[in-house]
């Protein structure tokens, strides 16, 4: 009986890192406008690196925008 319910920690976990994936996504994309914003369309940009908890009143998005942003001025 038990194998007909989804244990109601593994769905949370599951939840969990469906957003966390969708989050990261969405970084990486910001990550990648914002290397090429600075450097040029031409250029390959670096791995993204692991996204950092977003800031209330902020987005996976222009958090990830500004950390390319900072890398692209850093190299």
């Amino acid at each position: 009986m038990k194998n007909l319910f989804i244990n109601p920690v593994k769905f949370l976990i599951i939840l969990g890192l469906s957003f966390t994936i969708e989050a990261k996504s969405e970084f990486c994309r910001g990550f990648e406008e914002g290397y090429r914003m600075v450097k040029g369309d031409m250029v390959i940009v670096p791995i993204c690196p692991i996204p950092p908890i977003t800031p209330i009143g902020s987005t996976p998005y222009r958090e990830g925008l500004k950390a390319g942003i900072e890398r692209a001025e850093n190299s």
